[in-house]
């Protein structure tokens, strides 16, 4: 009789352990089953915070673009803006108040710029002050994105396309401050001209449009 109890406790015992068993497998799978719902609700959130990052990206882009103003009188491959200049050139030097509001162009390589003293521009051989009407001519004041190194800026324009007639016109490196070539433009006839503009080993060029008189298109 007690060898029969001992085997029955053994049974007994072996299946109380297959059930601990079972159970901790259980607790296991009901664990690790709840990581892929983690996973994904950590995703999500990964998700929804990348879209709020994009949404102020876009906003940023939008202010960027809100500060910079294309405006009309651009010809050939460049266009007249307003606003913040080039961010190689965030505060012009010589500007006791904000340029936001006068016209400029950017040359096609990113290498200058150039404030508009009057826009539109019209075809003038008269130099600044020599007019006699008191304005100032074509004055265009032109920052380098490289250094000047004590050399002047050399200019050839002619019209968009065509190689004849040239103005050739070359400006010292003697104003400042910062690396600036005040200019005053003359050409011989209106159209859309092309300035190929050149400074200490350094190129750029620019599109400018004259028109016959003020008022016309």
């Amino acid at each position: 009789m007690n060898t029969i109890r001992v085997d029955s406790s053994r049974r007994l015992g072996a299946r109380l352990g297959a059930a601990v068993a079972l159970l901790g497998v259980l607790v296991l799978t009901a664990c690790s089953a709840g990581s892929p719902r983690e996973e994904r609700a950590g995703q999500a959130g990964q998700e929804r915070s990348g879209r709020a990052g994009g949404v102020s990206d876009a906003s940023a882009g939008a202010e960027v673009a809100d500060a910079v103003r294309t405006v009309k009188g651009g010809c050939g491959e460049t266009e007249i803006r307003e606003g913040a200049p080039p961010g190689w050139n965030p505060e012009p030097a010589g500007f006791s108040d904000s340029a936001a509001g006068l016209p400029y162009v950017v040359g096609a390589h990113d290498q200058i710029m150039g404030y508009l003293w009057e826009h539109p521009m019209t075809p003038k051989a008269a130099a600044l002050g020599d007019g006699g009407d008191g304005g100032d001519g074509n004055k265009v004041l032109w920052y380098v994105r490289s250094a000047r190194e004590g050399k002047p800026l050399t200019i050839r324009a002619h019209p968009r396309g065509a190689e004849r007639p040239v103005v050739e016109l070359s400006v010292p490196a003697d104003s400042g401050p910062g690396e600036i070539y005040p200019s005053d433009i003359a050409v011989p006839r209106p159209g859309c001209w092309t300035f190929e503009l050149s400074w200490a080993g350094h190129r750029d060029e620019v599109d400018l449009k004259f028109l016959a008189e003020k008022g016309a298109s």
